[in-house]
């Protein structure tokens, strides 16, 4: 189905446009207040890294999300590691669009306003890193539970299955969390390339002949 292969092209295009955002920084390396104001040292910049651009993550991650949960279901049904996968990717959006408000608001009000006090800088990004962490539990979530249906079903490649050993490092994202997002965003990347690969089922015409899509 034509969904299928949206699906897999936002997921990697949702990876792709993360890059970025990791290339400015994380939030987890400033440890006083010049550093956290450091942080932010081309404001603009950082807003369209770090703000726009993670708006397209989000976007085109959720259409990522309905289909690979779409497809999750259409093979095993209403079943709870389905519905384990759909709400872990909407906790991991949810809080992920939390921390990027979080994590851009200070440059943006700089941008916008002007002079903005510095110590405002690190309770903003210490909301950033534990919104982050508390994402990274949702990723789990559903990579996991996705490897496990595909392992049932066999509705991807069984290859998929494999990867959800990179539903381990976000679980330790409170320890190593770069590589953890990173591993959550190889992830996105991988089943983006499975959809786009995936045979098609079988359709029926109306009159009961079988055609293929």
């Amino acid at each position: 189905m034509a969904e299928t292969k949206i699906g897999g092209a936002c997921g990697v295009l949702a990876a792709l446009a993360m890059i970025p955002a990791y290339l400015v920084g994380t939030p987890n390396q400033p440890r006083t207040p010049e550093e956290a104001a450091g942080y932010y040292e081309s404001a603009a910049g950082f807003v369209t890294a770090n703000g726009a651009l993670p708006l397209l993550h989000v976007l085109l991650g959720l259409v990522f999300l309905g289909v690979l949960v779409h497809v999750l279901r259409r093979a095993a049904g209403p079943s709870g590691a389905v519905y384990l996968a759909l709400a872990g990717g909407t906790v991991f959006f949810a809080l992920t669009s939390a921390g990027f408000a979080a994590e851009v608001a200070y440059p943006a009000a700089a941008v916008q306003f002007g002079v903005v006090p510095s110590n405002l800088a690190q309770p903003l990004l210490a909301l950033a890193v534990w919104s982050y962490h508390y994402a990274q539990i949702g990723a789990a979530a559903m990579i996991l539970a996705t490897s496990a249906v595909v392992w049932r079903t066999k509705v991807l490649p069984t290859w998929v299955a494999g990867a959800g050993v990179l539903g381990i490092l976000p679980l330790l994202h409170l320890w190593v969390p770069l590589v953890g997002a990173l591993s959550s965003l190889l992830w996105f990347a991988v089943i983006g390339v499975a959809l786009l690969v995936a045979p098609q089922p079988a359709t029926t015409d109306r009159e009961g002949t079988p055609a293929t899509v």
